[in-house]
């Protein structure tokens, strides 16, 4: 007798499923969003306040010194070393810095300035610091003239001083006298004003139209109460 094998060919093949490249395509879009964060997510952490959703990517937090560098320095991002600090402050993992043009750094006073990302640069973090101009020895003081002074630099705050409403105090940390001011509008700006030992003065600002600024609040008010200005370089000896 003789027997037969069948090959494999012979074998019936399994059921098989088509898809469409339509189909095919949908389905492959589909299992990436569960190996990547949409970005809108993933630029976001829960922690500044952006509305919930972001749970994914937390906010870390970094320190910024700050070198307060003469005008001719403008275009750099980065700041400086610890030890040569002339200010710090605290910013989000959420937030980019970005480099000051020619007529921000001399004209405006502008020594760093970050935005959040995905803002469109409306949500903007910026140090300002500031000389008596045309007066030798001059110093600033902590009074509603130092509010004046940044606003001559930043039109945008002109304008919600004016149609907006604006308070202040005074504050004492670490030894030096600062004064902050709140103004209240539809683009909302938090300033803290320090004065270092030659009479300079140092504004850290925060600022966002009125959604933004009361979304991010949190995110906000530890930047601007993280905001410090030494004396010199010798404060960290």
């Amino acid at each position: 007798m003789t027997t037969v094998v069948a090959s494999a060919s012979e074998t019936p093949p399994p059921p098989t499923v088509s898809l469409s490249r339509r189909a095919f395509a949908s389905a492959a879009v589909l299992a990436s969003s569960f190996v990547r964060p949409m970005e809108s997510r993933a630029a976001y952490g829960a922690a500044a306040g952006s509305g919930g959703g972001e749970e994914d990517s937390p906010v870390t937090w970094d320190v910024f010194y700050g070198a307060a560098n003469p005008p001719a320095t403008y275009g750099t991002i980065g700041g400086t070393t610890k030890a040569l600090a002339k200010y710090s402050y605290d910013v989000a993992s959420t937030w980019v810095e970005e480099a000051t043009s020619k007529v921000e750094k001399g004209s405006g006073g502008q020594d760093s300035r970050w935005v959040k990302r995905g803002s469109k640069g409306e949500e903007k973090a910026y140090c300002l610091t500031l000389n008596r101009a045309g007066q030798d020895g001059a110093a600033f003081e902590l009074t509603d003239a130092s509010l004046q002074a940044v606003a001559g630099a930043l039109s945008d705050m002109q304008d919600s001083i004016a149609s907006g409403r604006t308070s202040s105090k005074r504050l004492s940390e670490d030894g030096r006298e600062y004064i902050r001011f709140d103004v209240d509008s539809d683009r909302k700006y938090t300033v803290k004003i320090g004065i270092d030992n030659t009479g300079r003065l140092f504004a850290f600002v925060v600022t966002a139209p009125a959604a933004m600024f009361n979304r991010d609040k949190a995110t906000l008010e530890r930047m601007v109460t993280s905001f410090r200005v030494y004396t010199s370089a010798s404060q960290f000896v």
